[in-house]
């Protein structure tokens, strides 16, 4: 299984990532629901949605949390909001599963370098 592995802040390991392209409201419940299903979303309880564009947080299907990650590209203007709403989600929830949502495919690969890199942090093992 894949880890989040230990960086600059104690943060939990057990965890993967996954990131996902999805404009809209449609598309977001779509890439939720597949990846609930997927084996890259484990079978834990402890699993955490992180959705670019929300300023609040709230409760998705199956009782995942669902955390918003404001608005602006994840990778460039809100790399600083993507390191906080990380940090955070991870001391607060210890998900053993993360996806990240964004609005636009165009930083997908810009994004993934990111987690994997562990230049935010923490250290993910990516989920294809």
């Amino acid at each position: 299984m894949t880890a989040v592995t230990r960086s600059t802040a104690p943060l939990p390991s057990g965890g993967a990532a996954t990131v996902r392209a999805a404009a809209s409201d449609a598309e977001r419940e779509a890439a939720i629901a597949a990846w609930l299903r997927s084996p890259a979303a484990g079978t834990a309880a402890r699993r955490a949605v992180l959705v670019e564009g929300w300023l609040f947080d709230r409760s998705g299907p199956q009782g995942v949390p669902l955390v918003g990650l404001g608005a602006g590209c994840p990778c460039c203007s809100g790399s600083v909001a993507l390191r906080v709403t990380l940090t955070r989600t991870l001391r607060a929830l210890r998900p053993e599963a993360v996806l990240l949502l964004v609005s636009s495919a165009e930083h997908l690969p810009r994004l993934r370098q990111l987690l994997e890199g562990g230049s935010l942090g923490v250290r993910f093992d990516m989920q294809a």
